[in-house]
């Protein structure tokens, strides 16, 4: 059967520089005049690597793509950013910008903070009765409250002059994503329709507990002067810390937020001395979350509200290969208690995130912190193709849902007080978009690794079975239907030439042309 293609497919694709200078395109629709989808003959598809995309065997369904709005993004937001409008619809708007439905939102301090706060007054305070999100309420809550807005497909407010369109001018101009001008932007190419009816998702995960619930009086995770000292949750502050807890998702839900998740508390087998960090064993986290945590919850009616283990690498040199999510699992308490396990990627393979799933096929994975940086891949080619092939592997292993790190960060990777505050400098994390001095920002490669999966992909949509015929060449890629029954495929080119690629579906087949170190994404209508 052929297939029109001018009708059934499109291809967006994002392509670095060679010399790694930048960005030669990005998001950028290629015409089908220009052959970059085209049907051909057999012949020619035969010799070719082949993927074909199975929609009627489903895998997991997808609940968002996401970041972090930290107290530090909410800082340069309100105080640096000179569109503020124009930078939340480049991230969240779902037809103007890459779609992020999600946000994972630190309870308290993390360590992206322009500095130190706390939401009890009085201390210790086990009853909470001088609990106070005032904080929140004025650093962090009117930029997530805009993000929801846009997510919703509300008015955030026309984007002024002074920022360029988030993807590619109509003239074609190259560059690195959004670049400050005195002339009102032009029209984005991204075209695609997506829903209007969602909502944003918040994942609240907590740093640390206050640091009179610890048994080492401080919210961060040691001190220097006793390195191997570290601070737990009190025994005796347990149900304090339940209520927190639920009191922060509670305050979030009172101001109209969704809250989809919540996890005990962040990375709880890196407690240090640098930032906010809490350690926590399994045996802690499963008696914490079955007989103080989930009962909180209930009373409060957030019972929906899907509670998250661990919260840390795919694997840590304590717990190699998701040992701490099997240890939780073995406490059949906690597993009734838990929706399923967050992941970070600093750290492991993630098969490991198959492995858990292949044992607990009815509990759920979800990726909640990644993070660019200089102590990683740099600037634009190796990023944008590393944390692509990150991504894409992420899906490929079960994860319902990928959540990079900070929204924005400034030049030097912050604000960051607590870094700042050490002998470590500066943090060198990469937000997914940089606030320069002038006020003007830029988008990452991140931003464009995660939008090829986040600006197509609506939460309700499932990854599908691929296969491939293990040729040599054939690109990392992942799939996926959506709720419209849009058929949606992300590829990988990390190669330096370009190359052909035949997509099959339903008996139709394309050659995709696929540029030199790219991220493509194909859509098209089913059968």
């Amino acid at each position: 059967m052929s297939a029109d293609p001018a009708s059934s497919m499109k291809l967006w694709c994002t392509r670095a520089a060679p010399d790694d200078s930048g960005l030669l395109d990005t998001m950028t629709e290629r015409s089908v005049a220009d052959a970059a989808v085209r049907d051909t003959a057999a012949e020619h598809r035969s010799a070719l690597p082949c993927i074909h995309v199975d929609p009627s065997r489903r895998r997991q369904r997808i609940d968002g793509f996401g970041a972090s709005i930290t107290e530090a993004c909410a800082w340069l937001w309100s105080n640096r950013v000179r569109d503020r409008e124009g930078m939340i619809r480049a991230v969240f708007d779902p037809h103007d910008g890459i779609g992020l439905s999600l946000l994972r939102q630190p309870i308290g301090p993390s360590d992206h903070v322009t500095a130190p706060y706390r939401f009890l007054r009085r201390l210790p305070d086990r009853r909470l009765h001088s609990l106070d999100f005032g904080e929140e309420d004025r650093r962090i809550l009117p930029m997530v409250l805009a993000a929801a807005r846009a997510v919703a497909g509300g008015d955030t407010g026309r984007m002024a002059a002074g920022v360029a369109p988030v993807f590619e001018s109509a003239e074609g101009e190259r560059g690195h994503g959004p670049h400050p001008t005195e002339s009102s932007p032009a029209e984005p190419r991204l075209t695609e329709p997506r829903p209007t009816h969602q909502r944003l998702r918040i994942i609240a995960s907590a740093w640390s507990a206050p640091w009179w619930m610890k048994t080492n009086g401080s919210v961060l995770g040691q001190w220097r002067a006793w390195p191997h000292v570290q601070g737990y949750l009190r025994r005796s502050c347990y149900d304090a810390y339940a209520r927190y807890l639920t009191a922060f998702c509670a305050h979030y839900r009172d101001c109209g937020l969704d809250v989809f998740g919540l996890t005990p508390v962040n990375e709880p087998d890196n407690a240090q001395s640098i930032w906010p960090s809490m350690a926590m064993t399994p045996a802690q986290q499963a008696r914490f979350v079955s007989r103080y945590l989930a009962p909180r919850l209930r009373e409060a009616n957030l019972d929906g509200i899907r509670v998250m283990g661990w919260d840390h690498n795919y694997a840590t040199p304590r717990y190699p290969d998701g040992g701490f999510v099997r240890s939780l699992y073995a406490d059949e308490r906690a597993k009734a208690a838990l929706a399923g396990s967050a992941w970070h990627y600093y750290g492991g393979d993630p098969a490991t995130m198959t492995a858990i799933h292949r044992y607990w096929p009815d509990h759920g994975i979800w990726v909640t912190e990644a993070s660019g940086g200089e102590w990683g891949p740099r600037l634009w080619r190796d990023a944008l193709l590393t944390m692509g092939r990150r991504i894409v592997a992420m899906l490929n292993h079960w994860a319902q849902a990928v959540i990079l790190w900070n929204v924005v960060l400034d030049e030097r990777g912050g604000p960051d007080y607590y870094y700042r505050n050490s002998a470590e400098g500066h943090s060198l994390n990469r937000g997914l978009l940089t606030v320069l001095d002038d006020g003007t920002w830029r988008a990452n490669a991140d931003y464009y690794a995660l939008g090829h999966c986040s600006r197509f992909v609506p939460a309700g949509s499932f990854v599908v079975e691929t296969r491939d015929d293990a040729r040599d060449g054939v690109p990392a890629h992942v799939a996926f239907v959506t709720p419209t029954d849009r058929r949606v495929l992300v590829m990988i080119n990390d190669r330096a030439g370009a190359r052909d690629v035949v997509v099959e579906e339903a008996g139709r087949r394309w050659v995709v042309n696929l540029p030199p170190y790219s991220l493509s994404t194909a859509v098209w209508s089913g059968a």
